[in-house]
């Protein structure tokens, strides 16, 4: 068994910041409503379909604010600006417990979508210009690592306690205003944060910075260090999303109890936590191109899984296999946290908001086209047959992947990295 000393975790030298911010992220990510999330859109007249739509428009709308909240990000200190995320996700609680129904349900959706790009576009560069700014840069991996754990590890305790409440108390209202104290204090904590040096830009024109920006688009989506990454992860991150919306439905097919429901979520985000917390363990005993090979396997394995469930509804075995599927969710999140650092290691401060946005960007255009082409697969197949045809799609990121393989290995890569950047 590993054993974590909470001296590593809430360590008081040169990582206190860093520990207020991951404990602030912690108190933010206890969303007691997800593992609930179907049941509360049915209480507002929507389906499982909509479900899937909302989600779409979700990562549609957090993919058109991505690159320009970075951009904020590049300019604004970042202090303010996660805030300004954290702001946005309680202004989404404020309106669904004063008001019903689909388009306030949508309303909600587009706002928490609003929250995370802000939160996305400038979360790992805060960590990053923090260390920097202590000169202890080497230390990306396990901050960037430490903060998804406790993201991770706070909403899979909520996963727990959410639908107990729910079950308890038969109300949305109780977990709504719980989370609203929660993220007042994650709020609270945020100000005692320090405003971490970082590259402002001159001021501009809109035109100007319209300019700018899509420049630096172009030139990530144009780098050959950069590309297949990019691409490869915004495909493993819809797929992962595919699967996180598709727990609820399954559990319903299995007729599993509702309270039950939070073990899968839990499980999910247990598996994101210890993927964020032994971060510098995995790639040190796992390259990065051959993690990348496993979750390809892996995800293969999750998608053949989801058509077995559908298929045999034993509760049992659905529940080990949709586990199983949390495993790999996980893996899929280590070659993910470290594809940005390594995406940080290329870029320069002054951008390095924005390039990480433009790395979310194309996960959200991914997983926004498919989770809203999800419904409509639906409408004309059922469960399984529309897993076949999603793991058929899937099987193209073979493509990046292989790109990714003939990459320069690690030694000459980082030679490269380092005249790249005294260029």
């Amino acid at each position: 068994m590993i054993k974590i000393a909470p001296k590593k975790i809430f360590c008081k030298s040169d990582d206190h910041s860093l520990g207020i911010f991951n404990f602030s992220t912690f108190l933010q990510t206890q969303i007691l409503m997800l593992p609930v999330l179907l049941l509360f859109y049915q209480e507002n007249g929507l389906t499982a379909g909509d479900l899937f739509l909302f989600q779409g428009i979700f990562n549609i709308t957090a993919l058109l604010f991505e690159v320009p909240a970075g951009y904020i990000g590049d300019i604004f200190p970042r202090r303010n600006v996660l805030i300004f995320s954290y702001l946005l996700f309680l202004a989404r609680l404020c309106l669904w417990s004063l008001f019903k129904g689909y388009w306030i349900v949508l309303a909600g959706e587009i706002l928490y979508s609003l929250s995370k790009a802000f939160y996305s576009g400038v979360a790992d560069g805060y960590v990053y210009d923090y260390l920097k700014s202590k000169h202890n840069t080497s230390k990306m991996l396990h901050g960037y690592g430490k903060l998804n754990f406790f993201m991770s590890i706070g909403t899979a305790l909520a996963s727990l306690v959410g639908p107990v409440l729910y079950e308890h108390f038969n109300s949305f209202m109780v977990l709504i205003v719980i989370e609203m104290i929660l993220n007042t204090s994650a709020i609270l904590l945020l100000l005692l944060l320090p405003k971490v040096p970082s590259v402002h830009h001159k001021t501009k024109g809109i035109k100007e910075k319209y300019i700018e920006s899509s420049q630096i688009i172009k030139d990530t989506l144009s780098n050959p260090l950069l590309k297949p990454y990019i691409i490869y992860s915004g495909i493993l991150v819809t797929a992962t999303l595919i699967f996180v919306w598709s727990f609820q439905p399954l559990m319903v097919l299995m007729s599993i109890p509702t309270a039950m429901f939070g073990i899968v979520y839990f499980f999910n985000h247990a598996f994101r936590a210890a993927a964020g917390l032994l971060l510098p363990h995995t790639i040190h005993f796992v390259p990065l191109e051959k993690l990348g090979k496993l979750t390809f396997i892996l995800f293969i394995c999750a998608f053949l899984s989801v058509i077995f469930i559908t298929h045999f509804h034993s509760a049992v075995i659905g529940m080990g296999l949709l586990i199983f599927i949390c495993f790999v969710i996980g893996c899929q999140l280590s070659f993910t946290m470290a594809s940005v650092s390594r995406l940080h290691a290329l870029t320069p401060s002054a951008i390095r908001s924005t390039t990480s946005s433009v790395n979310n960007m194309v996960s959200r255009a991914l997983a926004g086209f498919m989770q809203i082409m999800f419904k409509f697969v639906l409408d004309g197949f059922d469960l399984s047959q529309s897993f076949i045809i999603y793991l058929i799609a899937f099987c193209l990121s073979i493509i990046p992947l292989y790109q990714i393989l003939k990459l320069p290995k690690a030694k000459e890569e980082t030679q490269r990295l380092k005249q790249l950047q005294a260029a």
